[in-house]
């Protein structure tokens, strides 16, 4: 089983879809990334925490309780954002939206490894 967060990364960018997989802090700082070389990582990580304030803003104004995980589709794709913990958040980017369901198994199959990982950083 991987331990580290380069490797647990792997496992989503192996999909064709995905360009960029990363853990990010709630303030949009990047902790580790796995994308390819044309994505902004930074740019993407810090404008990232502007949609998780965004949603736990909407849960909280209707009393749904704290953001799980938030998905964004768009024309050409999807961005995937799933709460770790209180301070990290796992973002993944795809460049189209046929996979959505085989990804989101992928994190659940692997969230717990990748708290594991965080914990232990």
């Amino acid at each position: 089983m991987a331990n580290d967060l380069k490797s647990l990364l792997g496992y989503f960018r192996a999909l064709k879809s995905i360009e960029l997989a990363a853990i990010v802090a709630h303030d949009g700082l990047l902790i580790e990334s796995n994308a390819l070389p044309y994505v902004d990582v930074d740019a993407v990580c810090a404008v990232a925490s502007n949609g998780v304030a965004m949603s736990e803003s909407l849960g909280r104004e209707i009393s749904k309780g704290d953001s799980v995980q938030i998905l964004l589709e768009y024309e050409e794709g999807v961005v995937l954002l799933e709460l770790m913990n209180h301070e990290a958040m796992l973002l993944l980017v795809a460049n189209a939206r046929e996979e959505l369901g085989y990804i989101r198994f992928l994190v659940a199959l692997h969230r717990d490894e990748l708290v594991e990982a965080l914990e232990a950083i």
